[in-house]
């Protein structure tokens, strides 16, 4: 009569833990980082809602830093700072950019500030809305995902329409 498991047996039961362990990991891993995707496109939204009150009540969106940050009034609205004329606050905490392996959010304008764009980097690269590669700021920096104002669209080379 047998009073255990053999060593293959354990070894098997080991390696099929093993796989299942790496298949959970991967999974967690790829879900992680369509949450922060997530994040990032409801941060743009955000942002995005704040600008079309500063348009209405201004009649043209805030100018664009060569680095690609609000320049609100002649002061640069930092990632992370508050979105103000002086008196009005559109957005006490301007979202930023959590992850420091990507760059900053990115912010651009017309020439008559009557268009915008936002644009993020997104984690996942095969994310359906990860399309294109648009250069934003003078960094050279491009990203995948754009917002843009309702009255525009993106050329393939980022230009405003």
């Amino acid at each position: 009569m047998k009073k255990g498991f053999t060593l293959i047996e354990l070894l098997i039961v080991i390696a099929i833990m093993g796989i299942l362990t790496s298949i959970t990991v991967s999974q967690f891993v790829t879900a992680k980082k369509k949450a922060n995707d997530v994040a990032r496109k409801s941060d743009l939204n955000g942002i995005s809602k704040a600008l079309q009150m500063y348009f209405a009540d201004y009649g043209e969106m805030p100018a664009a830093s060569v680095d690609g940050k609000m320049v609100v009034k002649g002061t640069t609205v930092d990632w992370g700072g508050t979105f103000m004329d002086g008196t009005y606050v559109y957005m006490k905490v301007v979202p930023k950019e959590n992850n420091t392996s990507l760059p900053a959010y990115c912010y651009k304008t017309d020439s008559e500030k009557k268009k915008y764009a936002l644009f993020a980097q997104l984690e996942n690269t095969s994310d359906k809305e990860c399309i294109g590669s648009y250069p934003c700021g003078n960094a050279g920096k491009t990203y995948c995902f754009s917002y843009v104002s309702p009255n525009t669209s993106l050329s393939v080379g980022g230009s405003l329409q």
